[in-house]
């Protein structure tokens, strides 16, 4: 996705005040340097709240309370664009977006925008332009769509990043936006593309419609068996009131079923049948007979069941004690092996006495022997009888509910039909409530085609499974890989800094760099190896080589092409130290008494301190500036790198293809204008 910055546009609160301007140019490297508190590090805040933050890090003070709207002016494959957003109102952001587009963005800028769309247009616009798929990242998870925003983590650097060993990317240190990023990152990459995402979502798609087929499936089927009691009760009433003729139930349900709709389609045309009362009566005994049979051959099963178990209980007790017989007399044939016929094993003498004895154990043992076999093979003869009747309990059970469904259903119909059987209304009336049984029964009846389409949903998720090729993806993602591990370590060697053993790869799941090294049991991550030089070098490599992955992929780059560093050189000049080191490095040029530590070094070698590294504090931050511009002309200007930096131009004034864009020190403007600040409050101004 292009997006360069041309200019970052503040609008005073005051609006008899200009807007100020902060040009970039994207063909160069552009460094923006100056003292502390000059409104550097705002930059990143004003160009993250523009671009549709949900909150607000520029700083409290001068910065936000002079000023009423942040804009940038940028360019995009859509054309430039101007967009501008409200300063927040207290502690609430502002969703009002000010947009102009296209030729537009040829006028005047006016004295305070006025708001034409709001932030979830905006990013709306945005994800359109990235190319981004609308669908989660995780199918069946609780994580959004991959946004423009989550690819803003690849653009900005700030200064409590840029040297931290735990946090590689910008808004990785949030547990929310850290899980969110494990998923979108491979998605950057080029690993997992919009197509595998729309067949993941169409596989869950399916899954979801087959199991609610086959649960559908189910309940039809568990429908259809529960009504057969009920189809029988039907059937016997109908006979009562002569719409059936007399006659034994069709063992099919389906016959059943049949009958049925033919009484009911005749509409109440009896059957002439005498005695039709009786026969309900001698029927409804017979299924009370039925009844009475099954409870008792129940109940003699269950008294049979609790004695099978008992004895089961008691086997087993009976075969523990006689394994303990059978322990104590284990050892008697090796006492009858070794005892000769003329002298006793155990004193020595000569008797034969000792096999006498032995000779009396032979029948105890045989029988002993014969109970622990007949012992063994009862119990599994007991539990297969055991099994065999619960069975026939559970078989008899459901038979049992059945019948008494039916019985229940006759008794009221009997008792109702004495001295009335023939009304009819009650004829009209069963015959009703059978037809509505039956049309509920034709809407579970059968499988409706749902069979077929379980099937065909089946197929389709194996067809969309073989077109997930894993081991192309396993590719790609070796490819991506590869690349990154083999750009680190040649960043590492152009900025001259030691470097951590192994070879470096960018572990996904940690979103941080791991070190794997020939012969270790463990592979050592970016916080495990030491010096605040090798974390910056590190988060530069692998910022720019995330960014050659994303540029590789052209048209369908999902990343902004642009990277916004705050403070590299703090690792070697922390807060304003090299102005102070300058100063005195120019003072000894001219005569001074002062020299700085490097020339100190170089006039005693040998309280020269040991190091890794062979460069000087401030050869490394030439390094930084000079890797960066070789690294914006090998993306060939496609990637805009923007540098926010206490180091002034002697860090990188001869450095081809670097500008600079501002140079906040002594009298000119900083971020804020000096014309906005009170005259009260300038005295204060850091």
């Amino acid at each position: 996705m292009k997006l360069f910055i041309h200019s970052i546009i503040i609008w005073p609160d005051d609006p008899n005040h200009e807007p100020r301007v902060l040009p970039f140019d994207p063909s160069r490297v552009s460094i923006v340097t100056g003292w502390s508190s000059t409104g550097k590090s705002s930059i990143i805040d004003i160009i993250n709240y523009v671009l549709g933050s949900g909150t607000c890090s520029i700083p409290v003070g001068v910065i936000r309370d002079l000023a009423s709207w942040y804009g940038l002016e940028i360019e995009t494959d859509a054309g430039l664009m101007r967009i501008a957003r409200p300063k927040p109102a207290s502690r609430q952001v502002s969703e009002d977006i000010w947009l102009q587009q296209g030729t537009d963005t040829e006028n005047p800028l006016p004295r305070r925008p006025t708001a034409t769309t709001n932030t979830v247009r905006l990013k709306a616009m945005f994800d359109a332009l990235s190319g981004l798929s609308n669908l989660s990242v995780v199918p069946e998870g609780a994580q959004d769509r991959a946004s423009f925003r989550d690819m803003v983590s690849f653009n900005l650097l700030p200064q409590h990043v840029v040297a931290n060993p735990y946090t590689l990317l910008f808004k990785a240190d949030s547990s929310d936006h850290r899980s969110k990023l494990q998923h979108v990152l491979p998605l950057a990459m080029g690993v997992i593309t919009n197509d595998d995402l729309v067949r993941a979502h169409r596989i869950r798609l399916v899954r979801d419609e087959l199991r609610r087929v086959e649960t559908e499936l189910r309940t039809r089927r568990n429908a259809i068996d529960n009504w057969r009691a009920t189809a029988h009760g039907a059937f016997f009433r109908a006979q009562e009131l002569s719409l059936l003729p007399p006659g034994e139930p069709p063992d099919s349900l389906p016959a059943l079923i049949g009958l049925l709709k033919e009484m009911v389609r005749a509409g109440g045309r009896t059957v002439a049948v005498a005695g039709r009362v009786t026969a309900a009566v001698n029927r409804l005994e017979e299924i009370r007979n039925r009844e009475q049979a099954l409870d008792a051959k129940i109940a003699t099963d269950r008294r049979r069941l609790r004695k099978l178990r008992s004895l089961s209980r008691s086997v087993h007790d009976y075969d523990e004690i006689l394994r303990e017989q059978s322990a104590s007399v284990v050892g008697v044939g090796w006492f009858k092996a070794h005892t000769s016929a003329g002298s006793c094993i155990l004193c020595g003498s000569d008797t034969e006495l000792a096999k006498q004895a032995l000779g009396e154990l032979d029948g105890p043992i045989a029988e002993l022997s014969a109970l622990s076999a007949g012992a063994s093979s009862t119990k599994p003869m007991v539990d297969r009888d055991i099994v065999a009747i619960q069975e026939n309990l559970l078989k008899d059970e459901r038979e049992l509910l059945a019948l008494r469904q039916t019985r229940q259903g006759f008794e009221a119909e009997v008792d109702a039909e004495r001295g009335q059987s023939q009304s009819l209304e009650n004829v009209y009336r069963f015959i009703g409530s059978t037809e509505q049984a039956l049309r509920m029964l034709s809407e579970v009846e059968g499988e409706g085609g749902l069979s077929a389409r379980a099937e065909a949903l089946r197929k389709e998720i194996r067809d969309l499974d073989a077109m997930v090729n894993e081991e192309e993806r396993e590719r790609r993602a070796q490819r991506v890989h590869d690349q990154i591990s083999g750009y680190i370590p040649k960043f590492i060697t152009a900025l001259g800094v030691a470097g951590a053993d192994g070879k470096p790869v960018l572990d996904e799941r940690e979103l941080n760099i791991r070190f794997e090294r020939d012969g270790a049991n463990r592979p050592d991550y970016l916080w495990e190896i030491g010096s605040g030089e090798n974390w910056m070098a590190y988060h530069l490599a692998v910022l720019l080589a995330l960014h050659g992955v994303f540029l590789n992929r052209g048209s369908n780059n999902p990343v902004p092409t642009f990277l916004v560093i705050d403070q590299p050189s703090q690792v070697y000049f922390p807060s304003d130290t090299f102005e102070n080191f300058i100063e005195g490095k120019e003072k000894n040029e001219k005569g001074g008494v002062e020299e700085t530590k490097e020339e100190k070094e170089e006039k005693e070698p040998d309280k020269r301190p040991r190091r890794r590294r062979h460069l000087t504090d401030i050869e490394s931050t030439v390094r930084i500036f000079s890797s960066l511009a070789r690294a914006h002309t090998a993306f060939g200007g496609r990637l805009q790198i923007i540098i926010l930096d206490h180091a002034d131009r002697h860090a990188w004034g001869s450095v081809e293809g670097v500008v600079e864009a501002a140079n906040w020190r002594g009298d000119v403007d900083f971020l804020i204008p000096s014309a906005w600040i009170p005259e009260s409050d300038r005295e204060d101004e850091g």
